[in-house]
């Protein structure tokens, strides 16, 4: 579903408001999709945090797109410096930590900021630590080593995803392993700050 708003256009993922549907209708069904929603109301926050420091640097939204695996936000080609780069890519990961320490006695709320937090300052497209080490590399003209330094960790998120799944028999890390994959070829012509 497409909503043109008066400043930019909303996209929902006609899956996502399937399952937003179907929580009204299924008390077995809610309680499933309560721990996806109280996670996802925390990728948003991470989402909106970017948005915030994107906006205060002259950068406008042209699109938001809300899926079932998260937000999407695409800006106007305006351009900025690495180190304002830097500024935005991480203000999605502090919002999290924020949230994780202002939470620390709900031992869920903080699992999952933390968890958040260090997934996206991983160094893998299309995450924010990518994008934080593509500004940093920029810095110092060694944009070379950014494709060395994903695969590297993509590798090391592969083999310790194979190791969690066989010796203690818990597929997240696989499940994540390859969800960042489809992201990370599913975003590739995503406009970048």
């Amino acid at each position: 579903m497409k909503v043109k708003l008066k400043y930019f256009s909303l996209e929902i993922e006609n899956l996502l408001i399937i399952i937003l549907i179907s929580f009204f209708f299924s008390d077995k069904i809610k309680l499933f999709l309560t721990s996806y929603f109280v996670c996802y109301l925390f990728i948003i926050f991470h989402e909106l945090s970017h948005i915030m420091i994107a906006t205060l640097y002259g950068k406008k939204i042209l699109k938001l797109r809300l899926s079932i695996a998260g937000v999407c936000v695409r800006f106007n080609n305006f351009s900025l410096g690495n180190i304002k780069k830097i500024v935005i890519y991480m203000a999605g990961p502090l919002a999290n930590i924020c949230l994780a320490i202002l939470f620390n006695n709900i031992d869920f709320v903080f699992d999952i900021n933390i968890f958040l937090a260090i997934l996206n300052l991983l160094p893998v497209y299309p995450l924010d630590g990518y994008n934080i080490l593509k500004c940093v590399l920029n810095l110092f003209n060694k944009q070379i080593f950014l494709k060395y330094v994903e695969y590297i960790f993509l590798s090391l998120l592969f083999i310790l995803s194979i190791f969690t799944f066989f010796f203690s028999y818990n597929p997240s890390l696989f499940v994540l392993f390859i969800y960042i994959i489809l992201i990370k070829y599913t975003n590739r012509n995503q406009v970048k700050l």
